[in-house]
């Protein structure tokens, strides 16, 4: 069988890998309930989740600079898929949260599939390259939710089975069908375990794109947190019967718009853009389209027209889809050749920290008042607009 392009078979890793991730999220709450779990306990499951990635991505990027990528994605999806059969065989809360727990650990590789592709591709292509995992993502998140929520019809342990199905594909394809993309790898045992020494050789150009990161991700899930309410509290009439369902198709809709444009967005537009422009003008340029996006979401909320708050949405999307690819490019521009997958992983961590602060602050916020997790995301999103001016162009930075 003839072997897959790097780029595709990266594209079908991440696909199935967030899939899964996706179908589990509609029923998750749910299963967590059933052994009585409180409103808190069922955060905390999500947070279990991006903990142990931000723990974890360090640890698989330095491997995979020193065994290679090919084992260590497996060894992950392998994770992943014990994750999921273990949420679908679960008899109690401890044993979900073990769960996530491992999902988790098994989800903290995507920073090695970017490492496959800056093994295989010129750095004046790696971001466009790079681009093809966003809008992965965003057709994975599109595709698993709404699948998991039709399975959830037929089972409750469904969504996860299949989660379990799908990392088994992902197993199998990547065993069958992509060979080892690092040319030098390392098979002694010093330093495989990342340290503060190893962080501070990453230089400061790379440090300035993991803070960027790190607050960009924190603005984005205080708003993935906070939009459920937000739209509940504009559009929703309290006295109504079916008021549940109603926040929830409208909350639905607007994430579903979210997907649809940045799967849009990188798996065309921003591929046809980083032809003609920088890494840099694209990585400001989505930063300021999303402090702006936040900024008009209480603008919207005033107006009481939900086609204009849409619009949000698909901004939001674009600022998305401009920065997401843009500093994948730039983290692997910045990073040693020998340090790929760890410079990449350690960008990924700082995504999963954003990912457990912004969930964490988004109630107390909102409870503040329901602006205020949009308002705070675009200050932070300010912040590393300003912090974006020391980032030079990533081929200039690794001349």
């Amino acid at each position: 069988m003839k072997t897959p392009s790097p780029k595709l078979a990266v594209f079908l890793i991440v696909l199935l890998d967030v899939m899964g991730f996706g179908l589990i999220i509609p029923s998750q709450p749910f299963l967590a309930k059933n052994f009585g779990a409180s409103a808190a306990t069922v955060t905390l499951i999500g947070t279990v989740y991006s903990l142990m990635q931000f723990l974890m991505a360090p640890v698989w990027g330095n491997l995979s600079d020193h065994f290679g990528r090919r084992p260590i994605l497996l060894c992950t999806i392998a994770m992943t898929l014990a994750g999921h059969a273990t949420s679908a065989a679960a008899t109690s809360l401890a044993m979900l949260f073990a769960a996530r727990a491992l999902a988790g650990t098994g989800a903290a590789n995507i920073a090695t599939a970017q490492a496959v592709l800056a093994d295989t591709h010129e750095p004046s292509e790696r971001s466009r390259a790079m681009a093809l995992i966003g809008a992965a993502f965003g057709l994975g998140f599109i595709l698993g939710p709404a699948l998991g929520g039709i399975l959830f019809h037929f089972d409750h342990r469904a969504p996860a089975a299949f989660g379990a199905v799908l990392a088994l594909v992902n197993f199998l394809f990547v065993a069958a069908l992509l060979p080892e993309t690092r040319s030098n790898t390392q098979t002694g045992h010093s330093h495989l375990r990342p340290t503060l020494r190893d962080l501070s050789d990453l230089g400061p150009q790379l440090r300035y794109l993991i803070s960027t990161t790190l607050l960009f991700i924190t603005a984005f899930a205080l708003m993935e947190q906070s939009i459920g309410l937000f739209i509940e509290q504009h559009w929703i009439n309290p006295a109504s019967p079916a008021a549940l369902e109603e926040a929830t198709s409208l909350t639905s809709l607007f994430l579903v718009v979210v997907g649809i444009t940045a799967t849009l967005v990188q798996g065309f537009l921003v591929r046809k853009w980083l032809r003609t422009h920088s890494e840099v003008a694209l990585f400001r340029g989505g930063l300021l389209v999303i402090a702006l996006s936040l900024i008009a979401i209480p603008l919207f909320g005033w107006s009481g027209s939900f086609s204009l708050f849409l619009i949000s949405g698909v901004t939001l999307a674009l600022g998305s889809g401009m920065f997401n690819p843009s500093m994948a490019g730039l983290v692997s521009l910045a990073s040693p050749e020998s340090k790929q997958g760890f410079g990449l992983a350690v960008n990924q961590s700082a995504a999963a920290l954003g990912r457990i602060i912004g969930p964490t602050s988004a109630g107390v916020l909102f409870s503040l008042h329901p602006n205020a997790p949009f308002l705070v995301g675009a200050s932070l999103t300010m912040v590393a607009l300003i912090l974006s001016r020391k980032v030079v162009d990533g081929r200039r930075a690794t001349t």
